[in-house]
């Protein structure tokens, strides 16, 4: 069961929505802005450009949304990432790809994104909100830690270097 059938209000008149068939270079053009970020802050995080075929995998799982009529922001949400998390029974929501444009900035729109995540884990019974990060990337890691997440492990089997974060359900409440 994806997370979102339908569009619905994340806050005032902003909407947050499946991402649809078609929409790939939305998700993709969202994603390649905040890698350029990143790279100009000298950190090698994500690609430059995400394959198509990934973003087109989640879109058509019900895992890719956006944020916005003209979208703003993106993210992806599973029910499971055996990859670097296993095949733990513990439900979970696995958060990756959140991605805000520079022009919707600075706001705290993540902070509300992952808040919006976390709602619905509570809602759907979920016990965690479970997301991977880069292990390098200090600033990204305290983000997460502001939003009441907690470091699980760093795995050392991940294809790259990489720090295990949760949210326990509920309180999912930020710090």
């Amino acid at each position: 069961m994806a997370i979102l059938s339908r569009p619905e209000p994340l806050s005032g008149d902003v909407l947050i929505r499946p991402a649809r068939p078609g929409e790939e270079d939305l998700v993709l053009d969202l994603l390649a802005e905040a890698a350029a970020w990143l790279q100009g802050k000298g950190i090698a995080q994500w690609p430059a450009r995400f394959p198509r075929g990934s973003v087109e995998a989640q879109i058509a799982a019900g895992e890719a949304l956006l944020v916005g009529e003209d979208p703003v922001a993106t993210l992806a949400v599973a029910e499971e990432d055996r990859e670097l998390w296993g095949a733990d029974a513990a439900p979970a929501y696995y958060l990756s790809r959140l991605a805000v444009a520079r022009r919707a900035g600075g706001a705290g729109l993540g902070y509300r994104l992952v808040g919006w995540v976390a709602a619905k884990a509570v809602e759907h019974g979920r016990r965690y909100v479970r997301l991977a990060t880069a292990r390098d990337n200090p600033a990204l890691r305290r983000y997460y830690e502001r939003a009441g997440f907690d470091h699980v492990a760093d795995p050392p089997h991940a294809r790259w270097p990489t720090s295990l974060y949760q949210r326990a359900c509920p309180p999912c409440s930020p710090r």
